[in-house]
């Protein structure tokens, strides 16, 4: 199940709900503590956001997942993204190689 402004994990195959900070190493979702400050907000729609330095990734049925890539593409399933100079395909993200014809 999709979550509502969800902040997906650098490692691409995670998310974690808003308001949490992704701990990869620990393989866990961290509470943002109150005394950080409040991140910029990347505007997606009325009434959806993502953090500076995210891309807003629309998913199906009006739901909205953010990319931790800002200059990243979104997947078409809406639920995954892929880092820049790379693009998604067949549900995985491929570099996009100049040498190969």
């Amino acid at each position: 199940t999709p979550l509502p402004q969800a902040v997906c994990c650098k490692d691409r195959e995670h998310c974690c709900p808003w308001g949490y900070t992704c701990n990869v190493a620990a393989q866990s979702c961290e509470k943002q503590r109150p005394h950080e400050p409040p991140a910029v907000a990347v505007p997606c729609d009325a009434a959806h956001s993502c953090r500076s330095g995210q891309k807003c990734c629309a998913g199906p049925q009006g739901t909205w997942g953010c990319c931790p890539f800002a200059e990243g593409s979104c997947c078409s399933d809406g639920r995954h993204c892929c880092p820049p100079r790379s693009l998604c395909a067949l549900g995985s993200c491929w570099p996009l190689r100049w040498d190969v014809a």
